[in-house]
């Protein structure tokens, strides 16, 4: 695991790569090191099935050969990241299977490795099913039928169980077809959202339904400001204004790898921010922001350079009124009178 000497600045990560074979190499450093390779990441999860989940992930001039053979042979890559210790102490963003390993040059002296990592192989291989259930199987039953077909399995939330156990066919069925399309088909009825994040089909509403948030974060304490005025569990790590969207917020924190697309969603809380608010267009949806500024992480991106200043955590959050809406089909005007 790689540590540094800088103070408030210590980033950590450990890259694990492994090959076709079985074998095994760990990208890391024990110390502060500004001759170790460099290693660049942008990991992205989202609770939409598309865009899928990915993680692209560079070494740069590793010269080794016996590494070298392991690494383009690479069928799956572990990925930790963010601080040595603390909150955001470093942990895994990214497990799952490696696509393709591509080998090129950069600035013409820098030769680059890249892991291009896609979660969601077992959907994109449009994997068709053909079997029949017979009368009265419900939703749920359908599901866990297709996923065992294609050799995965399925999470789903309690909310969403519930919605899938209640949908019941009358009479027989047959399914013949892609599994995405009746994966697509039985959560638009139900309003819930599916992905795959590379072990699982993720089936859940868009909000937990919690009291609470599980993350809280805020910007840096700005001169002669009192701590006391603010929660001890508030991570001070959010970087820029964040910005008002149709659904909710976007904003960025320093590298968090709490921060994690879920069944069910986390609730984030932002603490003593300012958001950048967005203009009203008339006729579109523009959902009121939640009045305690508390989001549902919809999205989730990793972005890292070992030698960089990158080393963040993008969140696009939907406010709990369209997370709501996302789940009833209910959605509330905005302030131009405008519905969706």
């Amino acid at each position: 695991m790689s540590t540094s000497t800088i103070p408030l600045w210590g980033r950590a990560y450990k890259l694990t790569i492994t090959s076709s074979s079985g074998a095994q190499e760990v990208m890391s450093s024990s110390a502060w090191e500004p001759e170790a390779l460099r290693i660049t990441f942008d990991v992205l999860e989202s609770t939409l099935p598309s865009p899928f989940w990915y993680a692209d992930i560079v070494i740069y001039n590793l010269n080794d050969p016996e590494i070298q053979n392991v690494l383009f042979n690479a069928t799956w890559a572990t990925l930790e990241a963010g601080f040595q210790a603390g909150p955001s102490k470093s942990s895994i963003i990214w497990d799952g299977p490696v696509l393709q390993v591509l080998f090129d040059r950069e600035n013409v002296v820098d030769f680059r490795i890249t892991f291009h990592c896609l979660a969601s192989i077992p959907l994109i291989n449009e994997n068709i099913v053909n079997f029949a259930q017979g009368p009265f199987s419900s939703q749920l039953q359908l599901v866990s039928r297709m996923v065992s077909e294609i050799g995965a399995s399925y999470q789903a939330s309690s909310k969403a169980k519930q919605l899938l156990s209640a949908k019941q066919y009358p009479r027989g069925k047959t399914v013949f077809g892609k599994v995405s399309r009746f994966l697509f088909d039985m959560a638009d009825d139900n309003f819930l959202s599916h992905w795959m994040d590379g072990k699982n089909v993720n089936l859940s509403e868009m909000d937990s339904l919690a009291p609470g948030p599980d993350l809280s974060y805020g910007p840096a304490f700005p001169p002669g400001y009192n701590p006391a005025l603010t929660s001890s569990n508030v991570t001070q790590s959010v970087i820029g204004v964040p910005r008002q969207t149709p659904f909710g917020v976007i904003f960025t924190v320093l590298l968090d790898p709490r921060l994690v697309v879920k069944v069910p969603p986390l609730l984030v809380h932002l603490d003593r921010t300012v958001i950048s608010q967005s203009k009203v267009q008339y006729g579109s949806i523009q959902t009121p922001l939640d009045p305690t500024l508390t989001f549902v992480a919809a999205q989730v991106h990793h972005y890292g350079d070992s030698r960089g200043n990158d080393w963040s955590t993008e969140v696009t959050g939907y406010s709990r009124t369209y997370a709501q809406g996302l789940l009833t089909g209910m959605f509330m005007a905005n302030a131009a009178g405008a519905t969706r």
